[in-house]
């Protein structure tokens, strides 16, 4: 499922200013945006390593996968948050008891997850909700389902984990729980659902495994096999597989079901590999899917993602400016040639890292969208100790800062936060001066009060929008109190909520949307605040039982069409003395009966 030559290269200038403590008076200078060298994705869960060797992840947490120490089905991450450091391998697990991996530049392999088949290498089963050291002298690893393939720097290639359908290669035994040498000379690996590949460093492709659909090209399957020479890169996908070329043609063979070969679908299972493309930088197969990086950094995928509809039997461009590309089992990603991370697939638990997640299927991205990894991180503590960095936590072993799971990035902009029942959307992200519009309230609540401020991972944000619909006929709401930064009500915020009797709005309220209060029939009396503009078309409509509105504004510039249609027959206007005459030529035929009264007040 993964790339396993992810192509290392510049990532531009270094990211501007680590974070610093003490050096202006006790201030602390945030970390900038991180640019990105490589990334991986398991099938709900995602990692990235910035060009410092910070180790970011985020998605899902079912199994402890994400590493902060805890777990669970609600436990997700939907923003990258900083792991370790001093990282330059990761990788992350498949669909089944989920688990992770990551090599640091000393050579440690520190693993966490799920245990249950023993792929965490340390001869147990039980499971690891922190990183924990498992072997020294690694230069690679790799994860498959409920398995697990590290490299050493002596190029010995060693596996443990599940071995069903001799998945591992080692010929014997349903699971190993401790580390089995299967080959020397190794430089790359990779595992499929249920075979396995290895590139050895004379460019031989040696393979094992289950054979059906031909992904082994012909490989018996009981040992590892070599099929190929004069290969550069490996990837597997779910049951088919590609070897790209030293003279950068791409070969491809297995099921072709789904279109992943990119050959038109010319044959339901191919045997043999097929040459599919030349001109190829690097490539990664996902589960039906293959995603191709060209020469020109052009980006081409083919097969299936059924998140988002994408369906091509044939090679379809998607994007420029690519030097990686990585499919995982739901999503996938790219980097750029700026550095710069962007996804796109399912994404309903947070993988996508762009601060979305709803637990349940529903959250899908068809385009790719930029990432933003580590800006204006923030530790637990701003004068943070031995053993404590950005990521917030404490080491739990050399290599890593920040094992726990304090959530502590910035909510980038767009992205949405629950805080007391109530939803928020960052429309401003800002360190000291963000702000978020409220996009649904608390629909079992009688009585809300919407806060100035709310906040999210120790930042403050200012609440200055009621977004439209926000509470869109919450039969049950009585009372409802803007806090004083509130400028805006959206369209239909409060329409037909039948129950709502009192209204008090703040003084910076500038407009109040249309139908923003429409078909509130019990809401008697209302005051319009002294900024107040704009006032929507309907605003206030089949309020029947509305008999005294108080504008307090002087600045009322326009009321829309039927703002007050339906008001109480017998209501009463007060406005101010000096704008009588200009507000009667303005609220005239706005919808209210001839028997209401337009006065000074």
């Amino acid at each position: 499922m993964k790339a396993k030559m992810r192509k290392k290269f510049w990532a531009g200038a270094t990211a501007l200013l680590l974070l610093l403590t003490g050096m202006f008076a006790g201030k602390t200078v945030w970390a900038a945006e991180k640019k990105v060298v490589k990334v991986a994705l398991g099938s709900t869960h995602s990692a990235a390593i910035d060009n410092e060797g910070g180790l970011w992840i985020w998605g899902s947490n079912v199994y402890g996968e994400l590493g902060n120490g805890e777990r669970g089905n609600n436990l997700c991450e939907s923003a990258p948050v900083k792991l370790m450091d001093g990282v330059s391998e990761v990788s992350l697990g498949g669909t089944q008891n989920t688990h992770s991996a990551a090599v640091t530049k000393d050579g440690s392999l520190y693993m966490w997850g799920n245990n249950g088949f023993g792929q965490l290498g340390d001869g147990t089963t039980t499971e690891s909700l922190k990183p924990k050291k498992v072997m020294d002298g690694v230069s690679r690893v790799v994860l498959g389902e409920r398995k697990t393939a590290a490299i050493k720097k002596d190029g010995t290639l060693w596996v443990w984990g599940y071995n069903g359908n001799n998945g591992l290669g080692t010929g014997s035994g349903r699971e190993n729980a401790t580390p089995v040498k299967l080959l020397d000379d190794v430089v790359q690996v990779d595992f499929g659902s249920s075979h396995g590949a290895a590139l050895k460093k004379d460019g031989s492709l040696w393979m094992w495994g289950h054979s059906d659909g031909g992904v082994l090209a012909g490989a018996q399957g009981h040992q590892p096999e070599k099929v190929m020479d004069g290969v550069k890169q490996i990837s597997l996908g779910h049951a088919h597989s590609g070897a790209l070329k030293t003279d950068g043609s791409l070969w491809m063979w297995g099921e072709n079901d789904w279109g992943q070969l990119g050959d038109n679908k010319s044959e339901r299972v191919v045997t043999e590999p097929k040459k599919i493309m030349d001109g190829v930088a690097q490539f990664s197969l996902g589960q039906w899917a293959t995603g191709i990086v060209k020469t020109d950094g052009s980006l081409w995928m083919c097969g299936y993602n059924t998140y988002i509809g994408f369906s091509s039997h044939v090679l379809k461009k998607i994007a420029d400016g690519a030097v990686l590309v990585e499919l995982g089992g739901t999503h996938n990603a790219m980097i750029k040639k700026d550095g710069s991370l962007w996804t796109w697939g399912g994404g309903w638990r947070g993988q996508l890292g762009d601060g979305e997640k709803n637990l349940a299927y529903g959250h899908d991205v068809k385009e790719p969208t930029k990432i933003t990894v580590g800006e204006a991180a923030k530790p637990a503590d701003p004068n943070p100790g031995p053993g404590q960095t950005i990521g917030g936590g404490t080491n739990s072993g050399p290599g890593q800062t920040g094992g726990g799971s304090t959530g502590n990035t910035l909510p980038r902009k767009n992205s949405t936060f629950t805080v007391q029942n109530m939803k928020y959307k960052v429309t401003k992200s800002d360190a000291k001066n963000g702000t978020v519009t409220l996009v649904q309230g608390d629909k079992k609540k009688t009585s809300v009060s919407v806060p100035a401020t709310v906040k999210k991972n120790g930042y403050t944000f200012k609440v200055t929008q009621i977004s439209g619909k926000a509470f869109y006929k919450y039969t049950k709401l009585k009372k409802v109190t803007l806090g004083k930064n509130i400028t805006s009500i959206g369209s239909k915020a409060f329409q037909g909520c039948t129950a709502l009797k009192t209204v008090s709005l703040d003084k910076n309220l500038v407009t109040i949307g249309d139908y923003a209060f429409s078909g509130c029939k019990k809401l008697a009396k209302l005051a319009i605040p002294a900024k107040v503009k704009t006032v929507g078309k309907e605003a206030f409509s089949k309020c029947g039982s509305l008999k005294t509105i108080q504008v307090k504004s002087t600045v009322l510039k326009k009321v829309g069409k039927k703002a007050l249609s339906g008001i109480h027959k017998k209501a009463t206007i007060k406005v101010p003395s000096k704008k009588l005459k200009t507000y009667r030529k303005l609220l005239k035929k706005k919808g209210q009966a001839s028997t209401v009264k337009i006065v000074k007040g």
